[in-house]
């Protein structure tokens, strides 16, 4: 088997596994639902990956694709003033836990759950670059420059993180896409207006 083949069918076993996840859940995925997806024997996803915490912890680097990837491409684009780029940060983590049912969260929760050292430096290697890229989009904004007039960016930073993570709560256990809908079209947008006293650069 080519490196090239095998690192396709790598893609396509995480593919499948978070089609797996959005279906049942991350506490139910298993190699063989898995394994009855792509049509392999549970034996052949070994060959793959070792265990089910090397699946994860591929899975936490899709997730910094997924979510990192675009986020510091937006954080980069330095002819968007930083209101729209915080703004567009936001509604793409809160796109992404609804398109992928939470799964930020769930990987947090499996993390946390296992205690493996692996797993938790991984999901804390995430966190804190997530949360670095918010502080300094937040430390662009105009009032930053105005002593006293916002809080620390490290603080802002966490309390932005918290619209998306209360999301991924409710989302997990009272699903309802109009509400959902509102979070990105409605509260990120006035979060940020509140943030920047409506003005852009």
């Amino acid at each position: 088997m080519t490196a090239s083949t095998r690192d396709s069918r790598r893609e396509e076993i995480l593919d499948r596994a978070l089609d797996v996840i959005l279906e049942v859940g991350l506490g139910k995925l298993t190699f063989r639902r898995i394994a009855d997806k792509i049509g392999f024997t549970e034996a052949a996803m070994f060959r793959y990956f070792p265990s089910k915490k090397a699946l994860i912890l591929s899975l936490m680097d899709r997730l910094d694709a997924m979510l990192l990837g675009p986020i510091r491409e937006i954080a980069a684009d330095a002819d968007t003033p930083p209101a729209r780029r915080l703004e567009a940060v936001l509604r793409h983590h809160v796109a992404l836990v609804v398109r992928h049912n939470s799964l930020p969260m769930l990987l947090l929760a499996e993390a946390t759950a296992s205690g493996d050292p692996r797993l938790l430096a991984r999901m804390r290697r995430i966190l804190a670059d997530y949360l670095e890229i918010l502080r300094k989009i937040v430390d662009q904004l105009p009032a930053a420059d105005r002593p006293g007039a916002l809080p620390p960016g490290d603080c802002l930073a966490l309390m932005l993180l918290g619209i998306p993570s209360a999301l991924a709560i409710r989302h997990r256990l009272l699903p309802d896409p109009a509400e959902e809908r509102r979070v990105s079209e409605e509260l990120v947008p006035f979060v940020v207006t509140m943030l920047t006293d409506g003005r852009e650069s």
